[in-house]
């Protein structure tokens, strides 16, 4: 009894723990945004971010927070070179379109075409580059955990498609992200060009963008250390492919390159109607991504803000990294945020919660993650409620009939067995939305579980 007190106590005083700081009209937009994430670095286990804010189609502060290696002690760096992550898709989508631009690619025929080194399986025929790019050409995900060291032997591309390709859904019958397509779309792009996808990007991308710290090949240059979900560090890797996540660029490469698609930027990679083509939303996006999407153009995730104006964004999460871009193309707003932990996205959401608020909008889409917060902290107090019911219940010696039991049974098993089973995953959404809380959500349904099962076993009271 005393340890469920004790696992109780603990559980709810979760609950009077803030989501974040308190939003006051004192100090300035970075102040605010300095003092958000070091609350949620310290709430959430976050080891270091880098922040960039941008104004006017100008960045205009810079913030480094953190560590880029606890263990030495060395602090972040505005200048650290990240991994990405998936903000390697909309890079990779301004290469596709600077082809189509000038010619050398057709984002509308089929990619069959310019295939040399693996085919397409019959039943997938057709697939067309704004298909890849959009995330509609019916691809599976694909296995974002095949990960080698990056002096090792690792497969090629057509070796690495040719396992992890899997067709979910007719080409164009709606949105499906899938890192698979964009590998599948880097291996296009290098059987039509016959050239290297890393050095293509550098020169036709990467170099007039102004991004110098950037690059789609493993260089070896010196990086933050990477933290899992578990806070734990992770060793350098790379991917087989590069086009999917495969960039690594510092917090002012990525605000380079969000001020280029910001309306009338100085650029000399894409037309106007180029970049508006990326903005542009292709498909509508459900499922989870739902949450903090509305659609999808080529490489950008889009949404409506609440004043009428169009944003774009994309976010990226692998192995010990977190990264987010969201701009307004129209105002040259935008804001970019790094992070060398896989524990970020409730940090990332909170600084988006409170830029969204100073350019006079409600919270864009990523901000939702904060929602899983408030579902939790409810979760908690009801799996303690059930605790201390139980516990109260057995103590009383209440009796319902035999169904009533078993089913108060097996849902106690239930409430016990799921987080020992979750503890042994290296992966679950949960984690990443709830990486503070998880350990109060295990603990309060372990305690509603145990709670619950001694109703169920409680004798019947003496007469």
């Amino acid at each position: 009894m005393r340890v469920a007190v004790a696992s109780g106590l603990v559980a709810l005083s979760v609950l009077a723990a803030p989501v974040s700081p308190e939003r006051g009209d004192d100090g300035t937009l970075p102040d605010r945004l300095a003092l958000i994430v070091e609350d949620r670095m310290s709430a959430d286990g976050v080891a270091g971010a880098v922040m960039v804010l941008i104004k006017g189609g100008k960045p205009v502060w810079t913030g480094a927070f953190g560590t880029a290696d606890p263990v030495a002690g060395r602090p972040m760096t505005a200048d650290a070179l990240f991994r990405v992550e998936s903000i390697s898709k909309p890079v990779t989508a301004w290469g596709a379109v600077r082809l189509a631009d000038t010619g050398r690619l057709d984002l509308d025929t089929s990619i069959d075409a310019c295939l040399t080194r693996w085919s397409l399986p019959q039943e997938a025929g057709g697939i067309t580059l704004r298909a890849l790019l959009s995330h509609s050409a019916g691809i599976g995900l694909g296995d974002y955990a095949a990960r080698f060291p990056p002096e090792g032997p690792k497969p090629g591309l057509p070796e690495h498609i040719a396992q992890d390709f899997r067709l979910i859904a007719a080409p164009r019958a709606g949105f499906s992200y899938s890192d698979t397509g964009y590998t599948l779309l880097e291996l296009v792009i290098e059987d039509c060009t016959g050239e290297g996808f890393a050095a293509l990007m550098a020169r036709e991308v990467l170099a007039p963008l102004g991004m110098t710290g950037a690059s789609f090949d493993w260089t070896g240059a010196s990086m933050p250390v990477g933290h899992d979900l578990r806070g734990h560090p992770v060793a350098p890797y790379i991917y087989p492919g590069r086009a999917s996540g495969g960039l690594h660029a510092t917090a002012a490469d990525i605000a380079r390159f969000a001020v280029s698609g910001m309306a009338g930027a100085e650029q000399t990679v894409l037309s106007s109607e180029g970049v508006a083509s990326l903005h542009r939303p292709e498909v509508a996006v459900g499922g989870l991504f739902g949450f903090a999407a509305q659609g999808y153009g080529l490489g950008h995730f889009t949404e409506m803000l609440s004043d009428g104006r169009a944003a774009v964004w994309h976010g990226g999460q692998g192995y010990g990294w977190t990264s987010h871009m969201h701009l307004v193309p129209d105002t040259g707003d935008g804001i970019v945020i790094l992070a060398n932990s896989q524990r970020a996205w409730p940090l990332f959401a909170a600084v988006l919660r409170e830029w969204s608020e100073s350019l006079g909008v409600a919270p864009v889409g990523m901000a939702r993650v904060l929602w899983a917060e408030a579902a939790a902290r409810i979760g908690i107090a009801v799996g303690v409620g059930l605790g201390f019911l139980g516990l109260w219940c057995a103590y009383r010696g209440w009796h319902g009939s035999s169904l009533v039991r078993r089913v108060t049974g097996t849902v106690a098993a239930a409430l016990v067995l799921w987080p020992l089973w979750a503890v042994t995953r290296d992966y679950l959404f949960l984690f990443s939305i709830l990486p503070g809380l998880w350990p109060f959500i295990a603990a309060a349904s372990v305690l509603a579980g145990l709670g619950l099962a001694a109703a169920a076993v409680a004798p019947e009271p003496r007469r």
